[in-house]
């Protein structure tokens, strides 16, 4: 049987990897770039905690040896079920069974300056040109002498108090303690603000009550200034226009406040529910449809019980689907039965700055907080990696890192 898996994220790798050397699959990846990566630690490689090359492995190199798989370079412009056939950039592939796990990117909610001025933190580019725009930002303080201009500078919005905002406000917030104080003395004494806005009435707000607590705790301990029931109305002449009326001055806005899934030509519009994510049954078959699935962040099924909008859009919920897939892959080659998917939660775990974290468990109802979280956190984010030598680096680089300040943040 033909496999065609389009998005080589943590859905679409785990279940092209866990089809590997079953003879009755041949199963081809696409994707538009040449490696899989790994997103909780972007917004380490924007502030030069890792390098790309730490949180990356070419497809190539984690197919090699296995016969069944191969990787197609390309974008998909349109699918065209009927004829099981897609269109990439550069030809045409067809299939028995097409997955999609294409993820999802940043929804900026249809306002325009923002989209063209902000700085999302989806993708390695995007993760890239946050980290040059640190640098940049800091070597035009250093030449400035205008009081006005340094403070635009060096202040920091954050709109978004989900996992990825707040792990980038105590990544900055960091940076502006650490970084500025050993690598950049001449900015000693020049104001350097982080604002983080959440529109929710708390910061993480599928957390526990007491994760956002120390999260919040940990923040506002930084330094981090947290605005809540706040949102993002406009980011206009360096100007972050708020919806309580308040206006930060400011060249920079990260954006991390919104998500929504790619709409796909050749697919019908009634497949699409909130955020433009595919909807799915719980096989993960597109509805309406009989061979194409969508896993991931993309997918939305609405049917799961504890899960009526859908599963969280977490690695952990695409790495298990990925994984339950091929195995009803399998099924159906045997002819036996599916199997539905199952969410099985393995916990949550942030980071809230240097050397502190909050992570528990909820089914155990157990809670970590401060040092302890975040060794255990970087052992849960090691785990998921999906090869070896990129484990031990990525551990080695993050305990170095963290605890003998030396990233390599530096002029360019």
């Amino acid at each position: 049987m033909r496999v065609i898996i389009v998005g080589g994220g943590f859905a679409g790798i785990n279940l092209a990897l866990s089809l590997a050397h079953n003879i009755k699959f041949q199963v081809t990846l696409v994707d538009k770039n040449s490696y899989n990566f790994f997103p909780p630690f972007l917004y380490q490689v924007a502030s030069s905690f890792f390098e790309p090359s730490q949180i990356s492995n070419p497809f190539l190199e984690l197919f090699s040896g296995k016969e069944n798989l191969t990787f197609h370079k390309g974008k998909l412009e349109r699918v065209i079920s009927a004829e099981n056939k897609i269109i990439l950039s550069d030809g045409s592939l067809e299939y028995d069974y097409l997955v999609l796990a294409t993820g999802t990117e940043a929804n900026f909610f249809g306002i325009k300056n923002i989209e063209n001025h902000a700085l999302p933190i989806k993708t390695m580019e995007d993760a890239m040109a946050l980290r040059s725009r640190l640098m940049q930002q800091t070597e035009k303080v250093l030449k400035s002498k205008a009081s006005e201009e340094v403070k635009k500078a060096l202040t920091f919005v954050i709109a978004g108090g989900g996992s990825t905002g707040v792990e980038v406000a105590g990544m900055l917030a960091n940076i502006k303690k650490d970084v500025l104080k050993y690598s950049y003395s001449g900015l000693q004494g020049t104001a350097c603000e982080i604002y983080l806005v959440q529109k929710d009435p708390v910061l993480l707000p599928l957390m526990p009550e007491i994760s956002r607590l120390d999260a919040y705790r940990y923040l506002h301990d930084l330094g981090v200034k947290i605005l809540l029931n706040t949102h993002v109305k406009d980011f206009v002449n360096d100007e972050v226009l708020l919806s309580s009326g308040a206006v930060i001055h400011t060249e920079n806005l990260v954006w991390t406040a919104g998500t929504q899934g790619r709409m796909l030509k050749g697919l019908p519009g009634n497949i699409y529910g909130t955020d433009n994510r595919i909807l799915v049954d719980g096989y993960n078959k597109v509805v309406g449809t009989y061979n194409i699935f969508a896993i991931g962040d993309m997918c939305l099924e609405t049917d799961a019980p504890g899960y009526p909008d859908g599963h969280p859009q977490v690695a952990q919920v695409a790495i298990q689907q990925g994984e339950n897939l091929a195995k009803n892959f399998q099924l159906m080659a045997e002819h036996r039965e599916l199997e539905k998917f199952v969410y099985k939660d393995p916990g949550f775990s942030i980071i809230t700055g240097k050397m502190s974290a909050v992570m528990g468990w909820n089914r155990f109802n157990i809670h970590l907080a401060g040092k302890l979280a975040w060794f255990m956190n970087m052992i849960v984010h090691w785990r998921p990696m999906t090869r070896h030598t990129n484990r031990y680096k990525m551990f080695y680089y993050g305990v170095r890192s963290y605890l003998f300040k030396s990233q390599f943040f530096r002029r360019m």
